[in-house]
């Protein structure tokens, strides 16, 4: 059998990580959004008191945690890191 060149080599690996991507993606964007379906069902007034301040502050850390996610994309496509670290807490 002959040896794959290292052009051959790093197209290999593209495609194996292009395929990762997209599984681990995927998925994990699936559970995000069933996660953030679930949040939802806390907004049901007859289960549940809070206030608009508390309601306020789970949407404006889901949309925050959006925007941080477009940035890291991003920043990763142009060839840069961004780091978080933040917790949420009501």
């Amino acid at each position: 059998m002959a040896e794959l060149t290292a052009e051959q080599k790093k197209a290999a690996r593209k495609a194996e990580q292009a395929a990762n991507f997209k599984k681990l993606a995927s998925s994990r964007t699936e559970k995000a959004l069933q996660a953030i379906s679930m949040i939802g069902g806390c907004a049901n007034r007859n289960n549940y008191d809070y206030t608009a301040e508390q309601a306020e502050k789970i949407g404006t850390a889901l949309t925050e945690e959006v925007a941080k996610l477009g940035a890291k994309f991003a920043a990763a496509l142009a060839g840069k890191t961004v780091s978080d670290g933040k917790t949420f807490e009501l």
